[in-house]
């Protein structure tokens, strides 16, 4: 009889602590962040075979789509962290609002 008593507890307060689903705004910054670093690494291997190919500089790899292929990791991975960085303030935020409420 002891033995269903302490499963009982134990499966009460496990089942207490599930969390709670991301909201729209932490999926869309995960989401965002998440695509920004794949278009990044994307576009760092299009740099590296294209140079390997031989489109440096010289050869004319300023012209055409070549710029934004270069620009875009210097800008999409600082605004990736800043993104995450930002998602992980909301759920903290989102946290200690929920700790909060369960206390009082």
């Amino acid at each position: 009889m002891g033995d269903a008593t302490a499963t009982s507890i134990i499966l009460d307060s496990v089942t207490d602590e599930t969390p709670e689903p991301a909201t729209r705004l932490q999926r869309t910054l995960a989401f965002t962040a998440a695509g920004l670093v794949i278009i990044s690494i994307v576009c760092f291997f299009v740099l590296m075979i294209g140079t390997w190919l031989g489109a440096g500089p010289d050869q004319g790899s300023g012209k055409g789509i070549w710029p934004t292929v270069e620009l875009l990791p210097l800008i999409a991975l600082p605004l990736a962290l800043i993104l995450i960085l930002v998602l992980l303030v909301v759920s903290l935020v989102s946290r200690s609002r929920r700790n909060r409420k369960s206390t009082r």
